[in-house]
């Protein structure tokens, strides 16, 4: 979702017993799941463990992984001041009343290798560019640097962060350590895409109208850089 600003900071919250249970995990637990590196070359340092997750990242009834059964109570625990935070925002207030409480559509355990990188990327389709892509790092060190825009900054664990996934981002580990976040995507039902007032106006967002945008083949203008106040990056 694009917004005014590369980083905006939600909560602060207790990642202990998460972290336990990441400990926990095994080399083979790792490994199972390649699709999202073997799909996207910007992945191919990464591990993922899937908790909700759909390889055709739809935008509604997300499916829940066999791992929810390890991690699920964490990840009820973490959503909740997530979705307080949206629900409490001026979109959430207005279009919950219409269309319903927001939802997690995505949540995935990413593992970053010692001295790897994320390189340089846009998020291009409809789901990523109607949702909220959140970062909770579990596991990290202050060498970890993420990148998005102009702005380059360690995010700290148990920090709750949104980021601007619009703008071109990249992540940076040239520890001799893993890092491994909890990466959630949230939709606010109903929300439209900064895009819409310009491209389709009184039209609901939806995946042909938004088709050109989504992808960036038009050019989105609506929170230049070198204009976003950042008032909300930490």
């Amino acid at each position: 979702m694009n917004f005014d600003g590369s980083f905006q900071k939600i909560a602060q919250l207790d990642v202990a017993p998460l972290k336990l249970l990441v400990s926990r995990l095994t080399p083979q637990h790792w490994v199972a799941e390649r699709s999202r590196q073997s799909r996207y070359e910007v992945h191919k340092d990464t591990q993922t463990i899937p908790l909700v997750y759909d390889a055709d990242f739809r935008h509604t009834n997300p499916t829940l992984h066999p791992a929810m059964q390890m991690f699920g109570d964490e990840l009820k625990r973490l959503l909740a001041p997530i979705a307080k935070h949206y629900d409490n925002t001026e979109s959430g207030k207005s279009l919950s009343a219409i269309h319903g409480h927001g939802f997690c559509i995505r949540a995935t355990l990413v593992r970053l290798n010692p001295g790897g990188t994320i390189d340089a990327h846009q998020d291009k389709n409809y789901s990523l560019a109607h949702s909220h892509r959140i970062h909770i790092p579990l596991i990290t060190n202050p060498q970890v640097m993420f990148q998005v825009g102009a702005q380059k900054k360690h995010l700290s664990e148990g920090e709750v962060v949104e980021i601007n996934n619009r703008r071109e981002h990249m992540v940076e580990n040239p520890s001799h350590f893993e890092r491994v976040h909890l990466i959630i995507d949230w939709v606010i039902t109903g929300e439209q895409c900064c895009c819409s007032s310009k491209t389709h106006p009184g039209i609901p967002c939806a995946v042909d109208v938004c088709l050109e945008t989504d992808r960036l083949k038009i050019a989105c203008n609506c929170y230049p850089e070198a204009y976003a106040s950042d008032e909300h990056s930490t």
